[in-house]
């Protein structure tokens, strides 16, 4: 339901801005540009390969690059005193990370690291600072998407406060499906564990009940 809200609402940004075919970007703020537009950005954006894993930002780091994932997937995971993480939201084609640079941050409280790998567009913070004091195309999107990345994070708080183990990681496995478009992706238990701030033992437990209920293998 996360994913499809926040899908909707990109759907409706790329109505409005109605990008012609002929651009090939696979990330859907970039692709919701008009195309001279995209042109003018194209400069300030390199293409680079995620892989599996990779730490895009670590917490409390300075943030001198922001990411437009096309299909990479990166989550941003919290880390408390003891320890602990779990995943406070997850970005792929529909967003971007870095969103506290939008915001007029500096740094990222949070650590971001790739679920599944595959290009992205990388821009330099400065250049993303600039668009934004201009008043560009580009920061209107910005401002829709993080709306709604902020209320697909209340969203997923609720879900973590008021679900079983079994079901937020059907929520979870079900959002990687999406992105991974593929229908089928590999997953160790132990990162599934650090992504949703449970014990190893507890994924283990609800994976075996779900494949039980042949929904994995």
């Amino acid at each position: 339901a996360q994913v499809r809200k926040a899908r909707a609402m990109q759907t409706s940004m790329k109505r409005r801005q109605a990008s012609p075919a002929a651009n090939p970007v696979r990330n859907e703020l970039l692709a919701a540009l008009l195309a001279t537009e995209y042109r003018r950005l194209l400069p300030k954006l390199e293409h680079v390969t995620l892989k599996s894993g990779d730490i895009v930002y670590r917490a409390d780091q300075r943030i001198e690059q922001v990411y437009f994932p096309e299909d990479a997937v990166i989550a941003m995971v919290d880390t408390a005193d003891n320890g602990s993480t779990v995943e406070v939201g997850i970005i792929g084609h529909e967003g971007f990370v870095g969103i506290n640079i939008f915001l007029g941050g500096a740094v990222t409280p949070d650590k971001a690291i790739v679920q599944l790998p595959g290009g992205a567009y990388r821009m330099k913070t400065k250049d993303l600072r600039k668009e934004i004091r201009v008043g560009s195309p580009l920061q209107r999107l910005l401002l829709d998407y993080s709306r709604t990345f902020l209320a697909v994070i209340s969203q997923s708080v609720a879900c973590s406060q008021h679900h079983d183990v079994t079901q937020r990681l059907a929520r979870w496995l079900l959002t990687m499906n999406d992105y991974a478009g593929a229908g089928e992706f590999l997953m160790h238990h132990e990162s599934m564990a650090a992504m949703l701030g449970v014990r190893r033992v507890s994924i283990t437990g609800a994976a075996h009940g779900l494949r039980a209920l042949g929904l994995i293998s």
